[in-house]
């Protein structure tokens, strides 16, 4: 926000800053834009609430700008200096009806993030249960008879037979 202020506030002096500034917040916005995508992972969502905190900071530069631009042409003796002062009154309009158009929205929580909070978060071993095949999961103790019965049942039966074939 420093950098976007202090842009607006000496585009009107120094004209050749705003190519530069350009370019910072291109490259600003490529690193910026790689870092979200490859590298970071938030680990919290604002849902929009700082919207209004910005909104806030953007007009303050605006109107800074515009007090410094009328006193620049006003010290220079620009003859049409007296039709710039209503704008700094135009901003803090556009300030005020956006704060009362918007800024409710910004304080109230979506219904999809309010669903979000109420959703039941399962635990580990239901986790485990639901995604592992059942011949697979480990219970305290191992009871393959009851799984396997029939198998069970042919194998006595021949070594029942067999038991009784070699006496």
């Amino acid at each position: 926000m420093l950098i976007f202020t202090v842009a607006l506030c000496y585009a009107v002096i120094a004209p050749m800053i705003l190519p530069f500034t350009i370019l910072y917040f291109a490259v600003g916005w490529l690193v910026l834009r790689n870092q979200a995508l490859n590298v970071y992972v938030p680990s919290y969502e604002s849902n929009g609430r700082m919207w209004p905190h910005m909104h806030t900071r953007i007009l303050a530069a605006l109107f800074l700008s515009q007090i410094t631009m009328i006193g620049y042409f006003s010290i220079k003796k620009f003859s049409y200096s007296a039709l710039l002062i209503p704008l700094p009154f135009v901003s803090l309009a556009f300030g005020y009806v956006c704060r009362k158009c918007f800024y409710t929205s910004c304080c109230i929580i979506s219904l999809e993030v309010a669903c979000k909070g109420e959703k039941e978060v399962p635990s580990l071993s239901s986790l485990i249960d639901a995604f592992t095949p059942p011949c697979l999961l480990v219970d305290d103790e191992f009871n393959d008879v009851e799984q396997y019965e029939d198998a069970h049942s042919a194998i006595l039966s021949r070594s029942t037979s067999s038991d009784t074939s070699n006496t």
